[in-house]
């Protein structure tokens, strides 16, 4: 939800495009910053009405990168740039500018948010006691992955044995 209204934002628009009055006296009058009424204004002139309607907008790195583009080429500043493609904030073009001219345009794709899924829980596997030919490839596979498993965890401890003996055979000589 914004501070302002759409009803308020439009009566500070009239007043400022009716009256001689400059940024500063209508901020004044509104008690408003004068380049919110900056930033409102361009903007209305640009997209009209549409423009005082803010929405959470999720922007592609095609989009941004074009944005950027325009603004190197068309040689504008941030607010006028945010105004021309009705971007709420003008921080959001610094952001994505600062994010292309470190990463490129790999930077300016959206990262994923929220919390990582969950693991899938582990069930663990027990042989079964079918004839292989019963079997399905499925099952085979598992079953050749645990006794793979099996002989490695086996040779692991015999050399882990192996080495605990000949440490202690060193330590007694």
């Amino acid at each position: 939800m914004s501070k302002y209204s759409k009803e308020f934002k439009l009566a500070v628009i009239n007043h400022y495009l009716s009256t001689r009055d400059g940024f500063r006296s209508t901020a004044t009058l509104y008690e408003v910053n004068p380049a919110f009424i900056k930033k409102w204004v361009y903007a209305f002139k640009i997209h009209g009405q549409s423009s005082l309607i803010q929405g959470h907008k999720t922007y592609t790195d095609i989009f941004k990168h074009s944005v950027l583009q325009y603004m190197a080429e068309h040689q504008l500043s941030i607010n006028q740039t945010a105004a021309h493609f009705n971007i709420a904030s003008p921080a959001t073009l610094g952001r994505w500018q600062k994010l292309y001219n470190e990463g490129g345009l790999a930077a300016l794709q959206a990262k994923p948010k929220g919390r990582a899924p969950m693991p899938k829980p582990f069930k663990p596997f027990t042989p079964t006691n079918k004839p292989v030919t019963q079997m399905t490839p499925d099952e085979l596979m598992q079953e050749l992955e645990y006794r793979r498993m099996e002989t490695d965890y086996l040779k692991k401890l015999e050399a882990l044995a192996q080495q605990k003996h000949l440490a202690s055979k060193n330590k007694s000589k």
